[in-house]
Order: structure tokens, then C-alpha cells, then sequence
């Protein structure tokens, strides 16, 4: 079937730089529509939310869209040289843009080393074997196509970091499963197994499993204790902390009943108190716990204590300090 266009079916039309078509084959849908959103609106200020919001996409896939679209150069920031346009010459992997302030040698040297252009992935993708199975095996797993951001994130972490694509399988596996497959995670789980020497199957299904586990108490935790809102980092450290010593969810919710009976709020700090000291004794149960209160009790009658020290107070210090910093007294004169 012909299909014509229509030219005559708006307010009139804009410009599109030969080298954006030229470059379609790697770029996603979302980058076509965020350059086409720009180029129309020809707008140079770009405000990552008010794009997103235009075109239906995040910001973080603006920001994708933006590093793509520089890559190739059809785009540069103000202030940069454009990167030059060669049918003869392909785009060179190096940074198309003047980072502002102070950026330290190792830096600056990972930046210029993911810079990969869209000729040089589709290059090693080509030559490689290595690389074409990371590629359709990272697709296969999260059921689409790679993006431009997602496919130079990955051969750098396969160049820079040397990680094997067996091992950055099984990350994004893993993200994928706890909802959690974007890129900049996939990147930050990689680059902290590579600093753990997290290198083989046996170590990497270990550090998963525990993983596994840590998400799955937070998820717990909020639900149990009504938490209808995101953990703070330090409550996600103590969360984790709780995983790794195998602390049970019910354990967890009876030293929040404590915590409340004891200093009337939520405060992960004292319960970590609490099941700290539960934990020093091998103390691994409701029942266990409640029997070391009984205990406790009959050997100090009329004493309340956090976590059974006997150096302990019942009274929340914090509270005290805050109470005597907000309450001027009242000097009665004669």
C-alpha cells in the first residue's frame, strides 16, 4: 500500500538533521520522540520533567535520550565543540561535552571509557561473541531491546571492570525479579560485586540469596509495621544488618511492640538495640525473648529496660534532652 504524507495537516513543519536519520537504527523509540519534541519546540533549556511529561517518558529516559542524541552529534551542549559528522569517519569514543568543576583523574577516566558512540557497540556487537550473547541474552531477560544508555553501560562494566557476561546476567536477572531493572542499579550492584571479588557463579548465587533475603525483610517490615512510605537510608542499614544475622520478621515485630511500650514511637535505632542484645544471647524467637522478659523480671521486680542490661533505662535519653531544649522553666520569685 502507498502512503502519502500529508503536509498540510498541521500549523506547518520543522527541520530534522540528516544525521538523526542516519541514526535511527540504534535509537529507541523514546529518543526519536524526546528529538522530536525539541526540534519542533526548538528548545535548547531542556527540563528533563517537563519533556517527560510531553512525550510520556521519565526523565531518566530523556536523560538517555540526551547522551544518545550527543553521542552521534546531532546534539551539544552550549559552550562544546559538536562532534564532527563523517560518513568516512565514525563518531570517536570520547566525551562530546566540557564537564564544569572539579573532576578527579580516575573520574574523568571512567566517564571517557563508557563513551562509547553507536558505531563502535555495533562494532564489537559484530566481532564479538562475548558481547552479541550479553546483548540478546540481557533482552531476553527483560523482554525488550536494549537502549543506547543500557548497551554502553554493559560493555563498559564487560571492558572497564572486566566483569564476565554470565555474572552480568545473573545482576540483571536478579534486578528484574525485585522490580528493580534499570540501568543505574544493574550498573551499581555490578560495580559493588566487583569491589566485593564477587567473580564466579558459587560466590554470585551467594551474594544473590542474601540479597534475596534483605529485600525481602524490608518488604516485610513495612508491611507489618504500617510503613506507607519509602525506608530511610540509615532504616534500610539496619534492615540488611537484620538479614544478615537471620533475625526473624516475627522477632523484628516484637521488639517494635517493645519500642512503642517502651519510648511511645518507632525508632529503628532501639529496636536495633533490642535485637542486638537478643542476638548476642542466641536469643532467636518470640518465645525465647519473652521468656528471657519473665526472667528479667522476676530477678529485678519494678525494672523496664530496653534490652535487659540492667545499665539500661526505659526512658528514651533523646526525648529527655529534646523535652529540656523546648521547655524554659518557670522560676517562681518570692
Amino acid at each position: 500500500m502507498r502512503y502519502l504524507v500529508n503536509w498540510g495537516g498541521g500549523n506547518g513543519v520543522f527541520a530534522v538533521p540528516d544525521a538523526a536519520a542516519d541514526c535511527l537504527k540504534l535509537a529507541g523509540g523514546k529518543a526519536v520522540k524526546v528529538l522530536l519534541y525539541i526540534l519542533k519546540n526548538k528548545i535548547s533549556d531542556i527540563d528533563l520533567s517537563e519533556v517527560g511529561k510531553a512525550v510520556g517518558v521519565t526523565e531518566e529516559d530523556v536523560e538517555d535520550a540526551l547522551s544518545y542524541w550527543q553521542q552521534v552529534g546531532v546534539l551539544y551542549a552550549d559552550g562544546s565543540i559538536p562532534v564532527k559528522i563523517s560518513s568516512e569517519e565514525p563518531v570517536k569514543s570520547k566525551a562530546v561535552t566540557e564537564e564544569k568543576g572539579d573532576i578527579s583523574a580516575e573520574s574523568e577516566h571512567k566517564r571517557a571509557a563508557k563513551m562509547f558512540s553507536p558505531e563502535e557497540i555495533a562494532e564489537r556487537v559484530k566481532n564479538s561473541d562475548d558481547i552479541k550473547f550479553l546483548f540478546r541474552s540481557a533482552e531476553a531477560s527483560l523482554g525488550r531491546l536494549l537502549n543506547y544508555t543500557e548497551q554502553r553501560t554493559l560493555l563498559w562494566l564487560r571492558d572497564y571492570y572486566g566483569i564476565a557476561p554470565d555474572i552480568l546476567l545473573m545482576i540483571i536477572d536478579f534486578s528484574r525479579q525485585i522490580n528493580k531493572a534499570s540501568i543505574g542499579y544493574i550498573e551499581k550492584t555490578a560495580v559493588s560485586w566487583h569491589e566485593k571479588g564477587i567473580t564466579t557463579h558459587k560466590q554470585a548465587s551467594d551474594e544473590i540469596i542474601a540479597l534475596q533475603k534483605y529485600f525481602s525483610l524490608e518488604g516485610q517490615v513495612s508491611a507489618k509495621l504500617g510503613l506507607d512510605r519509602t525506608l530511610t537510608p540509615t532504616e534500610k542499614k539496619f534492615i540488611r544488618e537484620w538479614a544478615e544475622k537471620g533475625i526473624s520478621i516475627e522477632l523484628i515485630v516484637y521488639s517494635y511492640e517493645k519500642t512503642i511500650d517502651n519510648i511511645g514511637k518507632l525508632k529503628f535505632s532501639y529496636m536495633n538495640k533490642i535485637l542486638s542484645s537478643w542476638h548476642e544471647k542466641g536469643i532467636n524467637t518470640v518465645l525465647k525473648a519473652k521468656e528471657s522478659d519473665q526472667a528479667r523480671n522476676r530477678d529485678n521486680p519494678g525494672t523496664k529496660t530496653a534490652s535487659g542490661n540492667k545499665d539500661e533505662h526505659s526512658y528514651d535519653l533523646d526525648l529527655l534532652v529534646e523535652h529540656a531544649m523546648n521547655n524554659t522553666p518557670k522560676i517562681k520569685r518570692s
